[in-house]
């Protein structure tokens, strides 16, 4: 039996610019290996978490710097 309600996908929000950040890429790793859905908010243009197989979804994140309102409209709109 899974710990996970693998009925509900799973956003990431990665703020960091970092492409190699391997925390998004563990994470999507884990929770798609849990069978979760598994959509990512972060520029992942030169990133290895955008060949994940456990990837459904990559979504365009805010700016740098942006304000919260604007962070929360990107999560409504991935929602």
């Amino acid at each position: 039996m899974s710990l996970f309600d693998t009925r509900v996908p799973a956003v990431v929000l990665r703020m960091d610019r970092n492409p190699f950040h391997h925390g998004t890429l563990g994470a999507v790793r884990s929770l798609g290996r849990a069978g979760v859905d598994v959509h990512v908010v972060a520029d992942c243009a030169d990133s290895p978490v955008r060949a994940s197989r456990y990837l459904r979804g990559l979504h365009t994140p805010p700016p740098p710097g942006a304000p919260p309102a604007e962070i929360a409209a990107v999560l409504r709109r991935v929602a």
